[in-house]
């Protein structure tokens, strides 16, 4: 990293123009736009290991109790009581984000970061064809690789800039379930959302003491349902059909913009406080899980995100995202293998899967293709589970990648 587009003699007019700029005039960078999630704008539900095993494909299986984000409708179908915690890592590159290659700061390369989080836990229970779900979970991340370059003369550094960005949007579910017969079973889920993002740039000149300060802080709030529809048609064959609702991310924001000079006896600050909106985009899905024998089963979900009513309003100027919308397939292969050791019975699954997940920016239009490998271990009533996916972006041109690596532990009863 990493070369200064702004130097020094120049900063205090880029300043001034930064604060003359409406919202409406931001650049359009689409992949990375601040509040994108990281890794991926398609975000539907929290995939655990076992579904992430199998390409992220989660609609029409039963794998533990975060199916009470994904198809509330499959918890009826787990035992009388269910618990699970999960955890992941996630690591992407990055190219075009906040001002990394946008017009203040030039790569030689893209940046890269990876992010650790403790993502879901839930429980649910069943009694006489009844579940009822309970979850929180991260949502969404945005985490981006912070940037701290200096602008060196004669040996001395006469310049600094650091940038950070901060965020995360946990879920908190309530789920309730019903079966109607043998076959078909439908339920609902109520989600309150709630996060913050924080944004800092800050550009210091050493040589004569001149401090620029730019700093934002979004409080995330927002209500959505989520539900599901399954029908178990016969032995070998369940299909299952999701939606959420478009919902309005809310945030109560905060701007902090200053500039001091002490050779000058300059101070100035411009605050605001407003209110910022992201509208969400409705997402529909439909899933198919085939049990060829009680040891092998394929599945595979198609997801609907209508991204194109996706827009924001930013301290009260609305900014222009072309967005389109898209269709996300997943699939993935199940074998259940057995072993005994110690005189005890184990389960062992092992899985594969794909992804195609197409990102919703018209330009580039770009997409990621993951592939996906699981297995598990199961003794009892424990379940030891743990996945990963490996994908690289194409078409944009920036060569970037995605990965992600998921364990969960889970106790059925």
């Amino acid at each position: 990293m990493k070369k200064l587009a702004c130097y020094p003699q120049v900063v205090f007019l880029c300043f001034i123009v930064l604060l003359s700029l409406p919202a409406q005039a931001q650049l359009i960078i689409g992949q990375y736009e601040d509040e994108a999630p990281f890794r991926t704008w398609n975000t539907f539900g929290i995939p655990t290991a076992s579904a992430v095993g199998m390409g992220e494909t989660q609609f029409a299986l039963v794998h533990d109790s975060s199916a009470t984000v994904i198809n509330p409708a499959r918890l009826t179908a787990l035992p009388k009581f269910s618990f699970s915690l999960n955890g992941s890592y996630s690591a992407a590159s990055l190219n075009k984000y906040a001002i990394v290659n946008t017009g203040v700061l030039v790569s030689e390369g893209n940046s890269a970061m990876g992010v650790y989080a403790l993502d879901f836990t839930g429980a649910a229970f069943t009694y006489r064809g009844w579940a009822l779900g309970m979850s929180i979970g991260l949502l969404e991340n945005y985490e981006r690789p912070s940037q701290k370059p200096d602008y060196v003369v004669d040996g001395e550094v006469v310049y600094l800039l650091e940038f950070e960005q901060t965020g995360y949007l946990r879920n908190y579910n309530l789920s309730l379930a019903r079966e109607f017969g043998e076959w078909l079973s439908f339920g609902i889920g109520l989600n309150y959302v709630a996060g913050l993002m924080e944004k800092s740039l800050v550009e210091r000149m050493l040589f004569n003491g001149v401090s620029i300060s730019d700093q934002k802080k979004h409080d995330f709030t927002g209500f959505f349902v989520n539900g599901g529809l399954t029908a178990d048609v016969d032995e070998k064959l369940t299909i299952a059909a999701v939606f959420r609702t478009p919902y309005t991310k809310e945030a109560d924001s905060e701007s902090k913009l200053s500039y001091d000079s002490p050779q000058g006896d300059t101070d100035i600050r411009i605050n605001a406080a407003v209110k910022t909106r992201y509208r969400q985009p409705l997402v529909l899905g439909i899933g198919v899980d085939y049990r060829f024998s009680p040891q092998f089963r394929a599945a595979s979900d198609v997801s609907y995100f209508h991204w194109s009513s996706y827009s924001v309003v930013y301290f009260d100027g609305e900014i222009k995202r072309e967005f389109k919308n898209i269709v996300k397939v997943t699939g993935g292969l199940e074998y259940m293998g057995t072993f005994r050791l110690f005189q005890q019975d184990f389960r062992m699954p092992i899985r594969v899967g794909l992804s195609y997940d197409p990102q919703p920016v018209k330009e580039p239009s770009t997409h990621y293709m993951y592939y996906t490998l699981g297995f598990g271990l199961y003794w009892q009533q424990l379940r030891l589970d743990a996945g990963a996916m490996l994908g690289n972006e194409k078409s944009s041109g920036h060569d970037l990648y995605g990965r992600k690596i998921v364990i969960t532990l889970s106790y059925f009863l």
